[in-house]
């Protein structure tokens, strides 16, 4: 459909905004715009990636602020609503959007302002329970990677908030985006939705499964070279000059095969390439004060032209990953499967390697709908006529299975994955202390309305039990049929808590509140690690048996009788980590002693920050040592020893600044304001001791360190 075509179905505003970007409209752009996209009508998208679903998202936005509504774009992953916020920023700079994703401490005061907000799925939910104030107005939500209801993790919240949303914003368009919906039909009726289904991709893509030397596709293309399969690919693609995306399982199996790669790869760069490479290997290497050992190993790699690229890594490296790889650069990469979730990265050919992982009862076949998800990276719309995606049959029982199932079979359908404790638990909670719902009845009926009761599964007596577990723990009060949170329960869902973590950390203070002097650092870190917002931490059989033999002789409050036996133990290694951590134990000693990667670190201290927030909340309402747990926040928050609190709150100084201050005798915020600017610039550069001398001096009137 050509735009002129179609004027007469688009809003004078949005038009004016579309006429100079667009001059065809895709088939799935096209039906959406037909379908009643520019008069409001509930639609759910499903179509490949790259078939211009986005665009139908930002023209849902566009009509919602021309009607002087409020749009909210909501994506799972922070780097997919960071890409689609940025994306937007730079194609409708006259809009006021904003961005927001989850940061317990981020001001959501800037949200009233705006005419569009991209936010996290958690954001959202924060928001929706704290208050709904910032969120009034709206005319259009979206639900990207909407697939996502499955998912384990992340799904009974997506689910909650589309659920709550229709409550809220019932007269709100809702606008659902997938490229892999085996069930669309289900999931739009339940949305109230039109389906608009396509199977368009702007790039073909050509599917074929590499086995015993050949590439099958109906037609068999012989390309044998080497016995290795991967060798194989590898080697027929850098002839043909193919840059390439290879999905592996693992992260052990990523970096073995990016290996691999490196060296089939590196013979073939030319000098002005090996350059520009070394850039970018040289910024991976030093993101961190002191590399660690995958720093050094993935920085070697790039050399080479290859990167391995999982969730070990911290944000820094994989940006500079992936726009290395953008450029050209980085001929390939090899990533696990989170990668095929995240950012727009595609590439002419997509390698699979393997199409089974170790789930619950051992080896396992990945969900057809993950497989596509991968695939549907294959194909540059600016660059290639067609995608070439290739999976890899090592024997013929695997021939058969990805000829069955992932070459003609079906894509699995969505199903809920709320049918939890814990999320039943968590979100009647919420809906008591919202207000919405002031009876056992009115929230039974709501939970009628959730994607898991679409299909008839009955819920009443895990509801029941929660509604139980919440009275038993005095966080909401029933008198006379009529249902209030407590002020502990409000606290609770404020603080975005599963109620059980909140037993957890109440029992805790409540423990320690009575102790004479200090409570030891280790055992609040402990505390925190048993709740259930840190329910995955893997032991080792060995390890297991080593920290249950430490647990005897330790002095830890977190009550048994209320934590997994496993969790209280696994919770000790973890207790370890982080001790070393604010001991100035570097990132490098925490991956070889504890083989916690960095990103994977990084992650914890975010999630650890947060929890500790959360106590240090709890324990100013109950009277608990409040203040010993904020000194131990910060000092995770900059991984430092007690002694560098004081100078750790002047902008500037870091971890190693602070050390370097305090091992010259500069110990205190008196003494650092009496030091000279020519002894701090010796000490830390000029333009770094101009901004504290600065900071120090100007700020003497209000009183805020001194």
């Amino acid at each position: 459909m050509k735009i002129d075509d179609a004027e007469k179905f688009i809003p004078k505003e949005v038009y004016s905004l579309l006429k100079d970007k667009i001059e065809e409209f895709l088939p799935p752009q096209a039906s959406a715009i037909k379908n009643g996209l520019f008069k409001g009508h509930n639609l759910l998208i499903s179509a490949p990636t790259a078939s211009g679903k986005t665009l139908i998202a930002e023209m849902a936005i566009l009509n919602s602020v021309s009607a002087n509504k409020k749009a909210i774009y909501i994506a799972p992953m922070r780097a997919l609503i960071s890409e689609k916020f940025e994306d937007f920023k730079r194609e409708y700079p006259h809009i006021k959007s904003a961005l927001s994703m989850g940061d317990y401490s981020e001001n959501d005061s800037k949200l009233n302002s705006c005419d569009v907000l991209f936010a996290s799925t958690e954001k959202i939910d924060s928001l929706l329970r704290q208050s709904n104030k910032y969120l009034v107005d709206v005319g259009c939500i979206i639900y990207d990677e909407i697939h996502l209801l499955t998912d384990v993790g992340r799904g009974p919240t997506l689910e909650f908030i589309i659920s709550l949303n229709k409550r809220i914003f019932p007269h709100a368009q809702i606008v659902g985006l997938s490229a892999t919906i085996g069930n669309a039909e289900d999931i739009a009726d339940w949305l109230g939705a039109d389906l608009i289904k396509s199977d368009f991709r702007p790039v073909n893509l050509i599917k074929k499964v590499y086995f015993e030397g050949e590439l099958v596709n109906g037609k068999k293309e012989h390309i044998n070279l080497v016995e290795d399969p991967l060798s194989d690919i590898m080697l027929y693609l850098i002839k043909n000059n193919k840059q390439a995306l290879i999905f592996s399982q693992t992260k052990k199996s990523a970096i073995a095969n990016a290996k691999l790669i490196s060296k089939l790869i590196e013979p073939k760069l030319i000098s002005r390439d090996r350059i520009a490479l070394s850039e970018i290997a040289n910024e991976v290497l030093n993101v961190l004060d002191r590399p660690t050992s995958q720093c050094e190993e993935v920085s070697q790699l790039i050399r080479s032209g290859v990167a391995f690229h999982h969730a070990g890594l911290i944000n820094k490296q994989r940006h500079a990953i992936e726009n290395g790889f953008r450029a050209g650069l980085i001929k390939y990469i090899v990533a696990t499967p989170t990668l095929a979730l995240g950012v727009n990265l595609p590439a002419n050919t997509v390698v699979i390697t393997s199409v089974y992982r170790y789930g619950n009862y051992g080896s396992e076949a990945v969900p057809k709908l993950e497989i596509e998800q991968m695939l549907g990276r294959a194909g540059r719309p600016k660059y290639d006529k067609e995608g070439m995606a290739i999976i890899i049959a090592r024997n013929e029982r695997d021939f058969a299975l990805i000829e069955k199932k992932y070459i003609d079979g079906d894509i699995e359908p969505i199903v809920s994955k709320f049918n939890s404790e814990s999320a039943i638990r968590t979100y009647t909670l919420a809906l008591i202390d919202m207000g919405l719902y002031t009876n056992k009845q009115d929230i039974e009926a709501f939970f009628g309305t959730i994607f898991l009761s679409y299909f008839g599964i009955d819920i009443s007596d895990k509801l029941e039990d929660a509604f139980d577990f919440l009275e038993e723990h005095e966080f909401i009060i029933n008198e006379n049929e009529k249902l209030s949170t407590t002020k502990t329960g409000k606290l609770i869902n404020r603080l975005y808590l599963d109620p059980y973590t909140g037993v957890i950390l109440i029992s805790f203070i409540t423990k320690t509140k009575g102790e004479r002097g200090r409570v030891d650092p280790f055992s609040i870190l402990h505390a925190v690690f048993c709740t259930e917002e840190f329910k995955f931490i893997p032991l080792s059989q060995s390890e297991f048996q080593k920290y249950e033999e430490e647990s005897y002789g330790l002095k830890l409050y977190t009550d048994q009788n209320i934590v997994d036996y496993e969790r209280f133990i696994a919770a000790i290694k973890m207790s370890h980590v982080i001790s070393d951590w604010i001991n100035e134990k570097s990132e490098k000693f925490i991956e070889e002693e504890y083989h916690v990667l960095p990103g994977e670190f990084y992650t914890i201290l975010e999630r650890l920050r947060w929890i500790t927030y959360s106590m240090i909340e709890l324990s100013r309402a109950l009277g608990g040592k409040a203040n010993e747990i904020g000194k131990l926040s910060t000092r995770i928050k900059y991984g430092i020893k007690e002694e560098l609190l004081p100078l750790i709150a002047v902008p500037e100084i870091g971890r190693v600044r602070a050390r370097k201050l305090f091992s010259v005798g500069i110990k205190t915020l008196a003494e650092l304001k009496s030091t000279d600017v020519r002894r701090l610039s010796d000490l830390l550069g000029l333009k770094t001791a101009e901004k504290i001398y600065s900071y120090l001096h100007e700020k003497e009137t209000e009183n805020k360190l001194i």
